[in-house]
């Protein structure tokens, strides 16, 4: 064999060799990538808390209540507000019953998702599961299972549980979720609650009146009353 040959065999040899050398470098990559998605898939969601059924009139999607109400009320909330878990926990099944179960109140709920991503998360998850019909009892989900702002509680594995947990499909409301097909309503309903001067969460148009939770019930008494 010749000097040039030996020296073109050894170029050969030394191509081939960094070609495997990429070629298990992209492999170990692949089967990282692939295990931390397994790994993802297979974390554990946590506590999932049942839900409790609740008062819901005359569902219509994001409503409730008789539409020739004489008042109407329409909730700017945010699903990770510590004041909105808390006027949904202590003040909203008396509100229902007092006001929307008995014909006087038509409520109408729109998403205010300003505090983080999880907020527009689980406002898109809940545009789903109005798809089916089922938006108030995963509204009572995710404010069944709040945790605090911002602490991974609305990730998509929990969003998802919370849907299969009260009889939605999983494989639909999943895809539902990852299309993001509801981004533009979410930021529209920021756009919307500026447009009506909405600055704090959890606030409330009470027939174009803003107010907020400590005076809703008052606010509504005083029109009946008119």
């Amino acid at each position: 064999m010749g000097k040039r040959q030996e020296i073109k065999n050894k170029q050969q040899q030394k191509i081939r060799k960094q070609q495997l050398t990429a070629l298990i470098i992209i492999l170990v990559m692949a089967l990282i990538i692939s295990g931390f998605v397994i790994l993802q898939s297979l974390k554990p969601v946590g506590e999932i808390k049942t839900l409790e059924i609740r008062n819901h009139p005359q569902v219509n999607e994001m409503t409730m209540g008789n539409p020739d109400a004489p008042i109407i009320v329409e909730e700017f909330s945010d699903f990770q507000c510590v004041a909105c878990f808390r006027f949904w926990q202590n003040s909203e099944p008396e509100f229902i019953d007092k006001y929307v179960a008995t014909g006087k109140v038509y409520f109408k709920y729109a998403p205010f998702s300003f505090i983080g991503e999880e907020s527009f998360q689980a406002a898109e998850a809940a545009y789903c599961a109005n798809e089916k019909g089922m938006f108030w009892d995963y509204h009572d989900m995710l404010f069944s299972n709040w945790t605090g702002e911002n602490t991974g509680n609305f990730n998509n594995l929990r969003l998802i549980a919370f849907a299969t947990s009260i009889g939605l499909d999983e494989k639909e409301f999943k895809s539902c979720l990852n299309s993001n097909k509801y981004d533009s309503e979410v930021k529209q309903g920021i756009v919307y609650g500026n447009q009506n001067g909405v600055n704090a969460t959890p606030s409330f148009l009470v027939n174009g009146q803003l107010v907020y939770s400590d005076a809703l019930f008052s606010t509504i008494d005083s029109l009946l009353a008119e």
